[in-house]
């Protein structure tokens, strides 16, 4: 077994004993949601940090850790939500990898107000 499938075992196995085997998704997905949402404020505090030149090394680098669990977080969301749903550290893998080549030939817009760039339509092949 792969360390991330053996990491996905471990997690869904943590949140089937503390949260029970009915919590299932999309509740999962739901506190994912929750958990990006604290993600995108750890980084613009932590961008905002890095840019304020009073800020000590000691502050920077204690938002810095805290970001990174932010990260952890949705990691350990996603990977449950999936398992839940099915899926294995493989099928993620391919799956990634085939959505990226979709996404390799598709046709990009301009950054919102947020800085989000979507697809505008498929490139032919």
């Amino acid at each position: 077994m792969n360390e991330l499938q053996s990491l996905m075992n471990d997690v869904s196995e943590w949140s089937d004993a503390t949260f029970g085997a009915m919590q299932r998704n999309p509740a999962i997905v739901w506190h994912l949601k929750k958990e990006v949402d604290e993600l995108i404020q750890a980084l613009d505090y932590t961008h905002s940090l890095g840019i304020d030149e009073g800020v000590g090394a000691g502050e920077f680098g204690r938002q810095l850790s805290k970001t990174k669990m932010e990260y952890a977080d949705c990691f350990m969301l996603l990977l449950d939500s999936a398992h839940h749903f099915g899926l294995t550290a493989e099928n993620l893998i391919e799956l990634t990898r085939e959505k990226l080549e979709i996404n390799k030939r598709r046709e990009w817009g301009k950054p919102d107000s947020n800085g989000v760039v979507e697809h505008v339509r498929d490139v032919a092949s």
